[in-house]
């Protein structure tokens, strides 16, 4: 029998590497990335501090006027503050604005409680809700129709009308898609014939060109007399260019789901319905939950365009500010920066919530 040798001792490794080595071996470890690193410090250097001291410390922040901005060497972010109220709600009564802070605790109460509730409950009561928050929205928001003060869509705007514009037209693309994506996979020619042209129309036509149809060219289909809001055509307008992205990124994860499953819902006698809600479509959504969520945060962003057909959102609100006589002295790049700020704030959040939906429709049980 072999005789067993124990192999010869070794030191442990060192748990931790030392400044100096650690430097060399990621920043410094071949001369061209020596010269990144040292292009990056001379960057951070020479344009941070200064950013830094013109963004907050050498910045005016107190005051109502343009006259508060005595210090011309930092940014005058009294402008934005002066001009809040518009940005966030437009020209909607500062005493009415409760209605717009009711209609937003309620989508965020919704969105948590999709998040909260027993799977069981999540479909009974999250999605209703969803689908009934829009109209929601309107009757407060307009107020007419339950005995408050009468507030045209004239006065709606700012940074608030973006994000619920964006919500309505989500909540309600997110079913009508679905059914374009099914009428496209459909057996009967016509469904099919239909679901292609809108879905390819609404794809293939610039955004802003839909806008100038839904606002100038519409209404002159529409009998004479008749006056449909400016405001519901831009969302309808807005819900059909989203449901015809959604309806494609439902189709790739129609084909994405594997021919057996739809196999199985067949051989346990399941009805047409029942096997594409409750066997295909969560699979679907699964599947297509990172492109969702990015067509998502694409319709938000493109709310912006509004602006073009003279609906105040909260860019078009920063334009009309910066153009205002009081206010002549250059703060477009406060303006500016200001929305970019929070549109980002925005749009990374929805990035998070979409990271999270991941994780918790997950089921490859990896480490």
């Amino acid at each position: 029998m072999k005789e067993f040798k124990p192999l010869p001792d070794k030191p442990a490794p060192a748990d931790v590497v030392g400044v100096i080595p650690w430097l060399k071996d990621n920043l410094f470890p071949t001369p061209l990335n020596s010269l990144v690193t040292l292009a990056l410090l001379a960057f951070f250097v020479t344009v941070i501090p200064p950013l830094f001291d013109w963004l907050f410390f050498s910045a005016n922040w107190s005051g109502t006027t343009q006259d508060a901005c005595t210090n011309k060497d930092g940014a005058c972010w009294v402008f934005v503050i002066a001009w809040s109220k518009q940005f966030f709600y437009g020209s909607y009564p500062i005493e009415e604005v409760w209605r717009i802070h009711t209609c937003l605790i309620a989508l965020v109460a919704i969105i948590i409680a999709s998040f909260k509730l027993h799977k069981d409950l999540r479909n009974k009561v999250a999605i209703p809700l969803f689908l009934l928050l829009p109209f929601f929205s309107i009757v407060i928001l307009d107020g007419s129709l339950i005995g408050l003060a009468y507030v045209s869509t004239d006065y709606w705007g700012g940074f608030t009308l973006n994000v619920m514009l964006a919500a309505a037209s989500i909540i309600v693309a997110f079913p009508l898609s679905f059914l374009w994506a099914l009428g496209r996979r459909s057996d009967m020619p016509f469904i099919r014939s239909v679901s292609v042209i809108l879905i390819e129309f609404f794809r293939g036509v610039p955004v802003l060109a839909l806008f100038f149809m839904g606002s100038v060219m519409l209404p002159l289909f529409f009998p004479e007399g008749t006056n449909v809001d400016k405001l519901l055509r831009v969302w309808i307008v807005l819900t059909l260019f989203m449901s015809g992205y959604m309806a494609e990124v439902f189709r790739g994860g129609f084909q994405a789901v594997p021919s057996g499953q739809y196999e199985a819902a067949d051989s346990l006698g399941l009805g047409f319905w029942q096997k594409t809600l409750l066997i295909v479509l969560p699979q679907v959504i699964k599947i297509s939950m990172p492109n969702i969520l990015a067509t998502f945060v694409m319709l938000f962003k493109n709310t912006t365009f509004l602006l073009i057909i003279g609906i105040f959102e909260m860019l078009s609100t920063t334009q009309t500010a910066l153009a205002n006589s009081n206010w002549l002295g250059g703060h477009s790049t406060e303006g500016y920066l200001f929305v970019a700020v929070v549109f980002w704030i925005c749009c990374f959040s929805m990035s998070m919530i979409s990271s999270s939906i991941e994780r918790k429709l997950d089921t490859s049980h990896r480490n």
